[in-house]
């Protein structure tokens, strides 16, 4: 499901471009773009194109993602060395710990099934530790996608697929 312009001018055939429309109807859009792929499509997972984080202040639209699709699994974007949310500096708001992160995610009723690293001002030996502490913490995947692909997420999905069919 795709949630912004990058994903519509790519012609993805499901999803609607969030800052365009208004927030009385993101959940109502939500809800029809899942809907329309489950029926037209018929596939074993759907895949829903992140926004922003649960308490981000410019803009918390992953909330409403979790709630509008009833997704029952997450997968966290984490920028271990950002302090503060992006183009937020300026505002006295600062990022939780990705446990805590992990934990709100819980409340809204969906686990976080992987940690993805935005590796962006750091080096690469960096990031690996820092997924490597936090599967170690969280017993998750904890990957980093841009240098080394999704692969290894391919299990946990189809994990997933399989409990889906039971």
């Amino acid at each position: 499901i795709y949630t912004g312009q990058t994903g519509w001018m790519q012609g993805a055939k499901h999803g609607f471009i969030f800052d365009s429309t208004l927030n009385d109807f993101i959940s109502g859009e939500m809800e029809h773009a899942v809907w329309s792929c489950y029926q037209e499509e018929k596939p074993d997972i759907i895949f829903i194109e992140g926004q922003s984080s649960l308490r981000n202040p410019s803009g918390p639209a992953g909330s409403e993602w979790i709630v509008s699709a009833e997704a029952k699994s997450v997968v966290l974007q984490h920028s271990p060395i950002r302090k503060q949310y992006k183009d937020m500096e300026f505002y006295p708001a600062y990022l939780p710990s990705l446990k805590d992160e992990v934990s709100l995610i819980k409340m809204y009723g969906a686990d976080t099934i992987a940690i993805t690293i935005n590796t962006a001002k750091m080096t690469t030996e960096e990031a690996r530790n820092y997924a490597a502490s936090y599967q170690q913490e969280l017993n998750i995947p904890a990957i980093l996608p841009l240098e080394d692909g999704l692969e290894a997420l391919l299990p946990t999905f189809e994990k997933l697929i399989k409990e889906s069919k039971k």
